[in-house]
């Protein structure tokens, strides 16, 4: 099985990344215990985090200093789904969000927010589509992305879609609470497209957008949708604030 490692896009290891073993449980409770916010994401469209982990990890006697907690979720919502969505997910990407897991994600959020509660911290939802791309795209330009093996890991042809994916959508759109649409009877043919659709979220996106409402007072104790907008460059500083702004005041 192969295994992405913290690494940048140089071969050098990150120094501001530390990678814990889930067997290390003296050295996640040293953490737990100083952190004052935590991310929680998973990028399996069939499962969530179990329960017994969301109440080890939020267990207010293990963190005391707790003040934050984003959770990525799925836009639940239904709009756009349907059968030409699940038939897209059998055959053409596994990955894609066709709503079968509904039920699962959305207990799986007031897991969060009612651990959070528990602890004291506010709780942030962030939603997501079907998840693409994820690196730093054809000239290793953003290196807060993953490294550039990521294609290597994830191709299956002479170029990936993945890389042509963060290449033309490096764009980002917010939208409060869960109102976000998924791709309806076009999902066939944009289940592995490398352009801005309906339904879809960038990985890099997502993940920048969970980070940076860690340091938005108006993103706690709501949800907010991450969808795509055709770029060849990401959002910058001042972008994001009013990406954030716009959606969330």
């Amino acid at each position: 099985m192969k295994q992405l490692s913290a690494m940048d896009g140089f071969g050098e290891s990150l120094s501001n990344l530390e990678l814990v073993p889930a067997s290390d449980t003296d050295r996640v409770e040293e953490l737990l215990a100083e952190t004052d916010a935590m991310l929680i994401a998973t990028d399996d469209v069939d499962s969530v985090v179990d329960p017994s982990i969301i109440n080890y990890l939020l267990d207010p006697e293990k963190v005391p200093k707790m003040k934050r907690v984003v959770a990525m979720s799925r836009n639940l919502n239904g709009a756009g789904m349907g059968f030409f969505v699940s038939a897209s997910r059998r055959a053409a990407n596994a990955q894609v969000w066709d709503n079968d897991n509904k039920a699962a994600f959305g207990q799986y959020e007031t897991n969060v927010q009612e651990a959070a509660e528990k602890c004291g911290a506010d709780w942030t939802i962030v939603r997501a589509g079907t998840l693409k791309g994820g690196a730093s795209g054809e000239n290793s330009e953003y290196p807060q992305y993953l490294a550039n093996s990521y294609y290597e890991m994830t191709k299956s042809d002479i170029i990936t879609w993945q890389l042509l994916f963060d290449c033309n959508v490096r764009g980002v759109k917010l939208s409060k609470g869960d109102v976000l649409s998924g791709p309806g009877v076009k999902a066939v043919f944009t289940a592995v497209g490398s352009e801005e659709h309906e339904g879809d979220s960038g990985r890099c996106g997502v993940a920048e957008a969970m980070v940076r409402s860690l340091e938005v007072d108006v993103a706690a104790n709501v949800d907010f949708g991450v969808g795509t907008v055709a770029s060849r460059e990401i959002p910058s500083e001042e972008e994001w604030g009013a990406l954030f702004q716009e959606c969330l005041s």
